[in-house]
C-alpha cells in the first residue's frame, strides 16, 4: 500500500512539473507609440505560455501577427514577416514583473520606409 501511495505521489509531483506555468505566462496588452507619419501608434496583444510568444499588433494600417520567446532572463523577442511585401518588424524587450517596456522595429523595403516605436504592456 504504501509503494502505490509512493508512486502516485510521485507521478503526481512530475506531472505538476510538467504542467508548471512559466513565470511570464499570461494575457498581456498594452500601447505602441507612434513616432512619425508612417509609424502610427497602436495596441499590442501577446500571450505568453511556456516561454512562447503569440500576439497581435494592431496599427491603422491594420494588424499584424508576432511569433517569438521569451528567455529565462524577461528578455522578449518576437517578429512578423510578410514573404509578399517584405515587411518585416521585430519586438524586443523585457519584461520586469507584471510590466514590459520594448521597442518595435518595423522595415518596410518596398517603399523604403523603416521606423522604431516604443511599446509598453502589463500582464492582465
Amino acid at each position: 500500500m504504501r509503494l502505490l501511495v509512493a508512486l502516485a505521489l510521485g507521478l503526481f509531483l512530475i506531472s505538476g512539473a510538467a504542467f508548471a506555468a512559466g513565470p511570464y505566462d499570461g494575457n498581456w496588452s498594452g500601447a505602441v507609440q507612434g513616432t512619425g507619419t508612417h509609424c502610427l501608434s497602436g495596441s499590442v496583444k501577446m500571450l505568453i505560455s511556456n516561454n512562447a510568444i503569440s500576439g497581435v499588433i494592431g496599427l491603422a494600417a491594420g494588424s499584424i501577427r508576432i511569433q517569438g520567446a521569451v528567455a529565462a532572463d524577461g528578455s522578449v523577442k518576437a517578429t512578423y514577416n510578410n514573404p509578399s511585401t517584405g515587411g518585416e518588424s521585430t519586438l524586443t524587450g523585457t519584461i520586469s514583473g507584471g510590466d514590459f517596456a520594448g521597442t518595435l522595429e518595423s522595415r518596410f523595403p518596398s517603399i523604403g520606409v523603416g521606423c522604431v516605436r516604443n511599446v509598453t504592456a502589463k500582464r492582465s
